[in-house]
């Protein structure tokens, strides 16, 4: 099974028109053989890796300072609406929730994210996790330790909200 998963990611990597920084990451680490718990820790350090870059950019751009004073806000409802209309949907590989995408807002930086699940009783818990996504520039949230419930309801997962901080230049 993981050797299926570690092939289709690839594949669906190498098939993107333009490969993220956590994508290129990702799949230039993980093999057939990597476990649970190996995948877990690369996702985390790409994770970490990544949004350094992203950092980086920001600063030499001057817009990481507009980060400094921001109390993030979620997205309104029709904002979140778009954000995940234009935006390829998040995977769980590995109980790691994983969410790669580019930011369709010119002027807004995503910093955290909320996702309900359900635990093995159905009950509804949630998780959150931060990261920075720039303005219209691509990034990723990663959650480590996410669980989905039974195989057969995996898909009672739900992205509930995420924050943003105004960026101006």
């Amino acid at each position: 099974m993981r050797w299926f998963l570690a092939l289709m990611f690839a594949f669906g990597a190498a098939q993107t028109a333009e490969a993220t920084c956590f994508r290129d990451c990702l799949g230039a680490r993980i093999q057939s053989s990597s476990d649970d718990d190996e995948i877990r820790k690369e996702a985390k350090e790409c994770h970490a890796s990544c949004e350094a870059k992203v950092r980086e950019a920001m600063q030499r751009d001057g817009t990481l300072v507009s980060l400094a004073g921001c109390k993030a806000e979620p997205l309104s409802r029709d904002d979140l609406k778009k954000l995940r209309a234009e935006t390829p949907s998040y995977y769980v590989q590995s109980n790691t929730f994983i969410w790669d995408f580019k930011n369709p807002f010119p002027d807004k930086a995503l910093t955290k994210i909320e996702v309900t699940a359900q635990n093995m009783d159905l009950n509804q818990i949630g998780f959150t996790g931060a990261g920075l996504v720039p303005p219209a520039g691509e990034g990723v949230f990663v959650i480590p330790a996410f669980f989905d419930g039974y195989p057969a309801v995996r898909f009672a997962a739900k992205v509930e909200k995420v924050w943003a901080c105004p960026i101006s230049k």
